[in-house]
């Protein structure tokens, strides 16, 4: 289908200062508001946005199916209309969705949920994402964070290290090492699912890796032996909140995951908070989120049309 009928354009990266300058006026912790998080998935994605009843709004489209990663969000300053938006991006969404059920709009913030409840809409709980203090991901200070200053500090005992800025000449190393990490995962985990997340993931490893700068992503990687060991991409939404986006670590060097992620975060030190995005339904990984003591879940909800 060709979005293009609908007054829709396919997103470029030359749309990042309009898209992010839209996006980052709304008051939201999620990480979605964000042009970066959705382009880095352009290899499995069709993004196409346009303006529609004066809201900026992006659209998914994956096979035969389409659906908005994001709520219709008003793309000026001004005053709202009296449309919401909501009746036609539901329309363009039905007219080529064959399976009705997977017309949605994704990621909206708790505090927009009246709209969409006053209009009839199903609402249903999507994926939160952890938030912490800055503060306290820097100091690892207290019982709680115990073991994550012990392997911390293993690292740093035990490692020759450096900690750099990531530049364009990292990226074949950080590429092999995301190949490596990933098979090694696979062979650990024996979940058809978490094992396709690995696949589906690295291409968009791939595009901030190589794209790091048109994406205002800040990495960091670290050295061992002249070898990356690890490497970390982050960006800036507003002024107080700093988003990880990715981040990747050789699992065999012990206290690297701990330390990069530790590193980072004092790094930061403009910045009140740290959001670490989901965890994909992942229980492992829910897990060690959870082991870092986030300030609070962040809720997002997804809408359906009755």
């Amino acid at each position: 289908m060709d979005l293009s009928i609908y007054g829709l354009i396919p997103l470029t990266i030359k749309d990042k200062p309009l898209i992010d300058g839209v996006l980052n006026r709304q008051n939201t912790m999620l990480s979605a508001y964000s042009f970066t998080s959705h382009y880095i998935w352009r290899d499995h994605f069709n993004f196409h946005w346009g303006i529609i009843d004066g809201y900026l709004c992006l659209f998914a489209q994956y096979g035969d199916y389409v659906y908005m990663p994001i709520p219709p969000v008003l793309s000026s300053p001004s005053p709202p209309s009296t449309s919401s938006g909501l009746p036609e991006v539901f329309n363009i969404m039905e007219t080529i969705n064959n399976n009705k059920a997977v017309s949605r709009i994704e990621n909206i913030d708790e505090s927009c949920i009246d709209p969409f409840v006053s209009a009839g809409f199903k609402i249903k709980s999507g994926e939160s994402e952890y938030l912490y203090l800055r503060e306290d991901l820097s100091k690892l200070k207290g019982d709680s964070y115990k073991s994550k200053r012990a392997m911390y500090n293993y690292f740093k005992k035990h490692y020759r290290y450096s900690y750099e800025p990531f530049e364009s000449s990292h990226a074949p190393q950080s590429i092999e090492l995301y190949n490596s990490w990933k098979k090694e995962k696979a062979q650990k985990v024996n979940d058809s699912f978490y094992n396709a997340m690995l696949e589906d993931s690295y291409p968009a490893h791939r595009e901030a890796i190589n794209n790091y700068e048109s994406l205002g992503l800040t990495g960091r990687v670290v050295k061992i032996d002249n070898r990356i060991g690890g490497y970390i991409f982050g960006f800036e939404r507003n002024k107080d909140i700093f988003y990880i986006l990715l981040e990747v670590t050789n699992p065999g060097i012990k206290g690297l995951a701990q330390f990069i992620f530790r590193e980072i975060c004092m790094e930061m030190e403009g910045y009140t908070c740290i959001n670490v995005l989901g965890d994909s339904g992942l229980e492992n990984l829910r897990k060690v989120k959870l082991s870092y003591r986030p300030l609070r879940l962040v809720p997002a909800f997804t809408a359906y049309r009755n």
